[in-house]
């Protein structure tokens, strides 16, 4: 199993990030399409939608939302700021759920409607907040990979403080490999990351790097939030992977779980704080 994620990833995340930096947004915007399409093509299996004529019809509901909303970006800042917002408050609410109702057969999802309607307002943002955030930047792909630097910091740091001071569980009926102690080793290194990067890379000083090192902690926190949020709909399905289109990894959406909550945070956080 460990073979088989390390030679995924290493297949993977070398062109991912060719393509960041080689093809042209639009290009970029059809990639991200498709892991869009297949994550949703899971989130439809997790939610009970079995049929082929169904699962199909989500997916392709999901991608016409997200199309329109792409769309928008050149031409409607505010309209962008109110998606991801939108998609913002959903994971404050889904925040309360988990802490309000820990047990993984109560509260989010636990019908139908709720899980389709949840898949929509989880994949849609992370589609839209992404390709902004490579539109926006006038040195992209940094940005971007900045993100997903963040969020691969904040879960290999506190894997590594989980496994070495771990001793109160985060989420148990959730999931128990979740410490409270492995959460803040991923903020103290997701800040480090920042500090450095923001100093470094972006030239931030004073008030800008302050609250860009707090927004990269807030994003860090709200991707534990994404992956508790994916566990705890598996365990209301009965699945311990969303799929396995990936070898090793499970399926997208087990990939790509801490990036659904952290891109919409990060990207309103940089637009209203930062002014990108």
């Amino acid at each position: 199993m460990l073979k088989q994620r390390i030679l995924t990833a290493i297949v993977l995340v070398p062109l991912l990030v060719a393509a960041l930096f080689y093809l042209s947004l639009p290009w970029i915007a059809l990639l991200f399409g498709v892991f869009i399409a297949a994550a949703a093509w899971e989130w439809a299996g997790l939610s009970g939608l079995r049929r082929f004529p169904a699962k199909a019809a989500y997916v392709a509901c999901l991608l016409l939302f997200g199309a329109l909303g792409l769309n928008a970006i050149p031409l409607q800042r505010d309209l962008i700021v109110a998606l991801l917002a939108a998609a913002v408050l959903w994971w404050l609410w889904a925040l309360v759920e988990l802490i309000s109702r820990p047990d993984a057969n109560k509260g989010m999802f636990t019908t139908l409607p709720g899980r389709v309607v949840g898949g929509f307002l989880i994949l849609v943002p992370l589609w839209i907040a992404s390709v902004y955030l490579l539109a926006a930047d006038d040195e992209r792909p940094r940005t971007l990979l900045f993100l997903f630097v963040l969020v691969w910091v904040a879960d290999s740091a506190a894997y590594f403080a989980g496994s070495v001071m771990g001793r109160t569980k985060l989420a148990p009926h959730i999931s128990p490999g979740k410490t409270v102690e492995g959460v803040a080793g991923g903020v103290l290194g997701v800040v480090l990351l920042a500090w450095l990067c923001g100093t470094m890379i972006w030239k931030f000083e004073g008030t800008l790097l302050a609250l860009w090192t707090g927004l990269a902690a807030l994003t860090a926190l709200f991707s534990v939030v994404g992956d508790l949020t994916e566990s705890k709909l598996k365990r209301i399905a009965g699945v311990k992977d969303s799929g396995k289109l990936l070898p090793g990894h499970g399926g997208v959406l087990d990939r790509i779980d801490a990036l659904t909550a952290a891109a919409p945070v990060f990207a309103l956080g940089a637009i209203l704080l930062l002014k990108y």
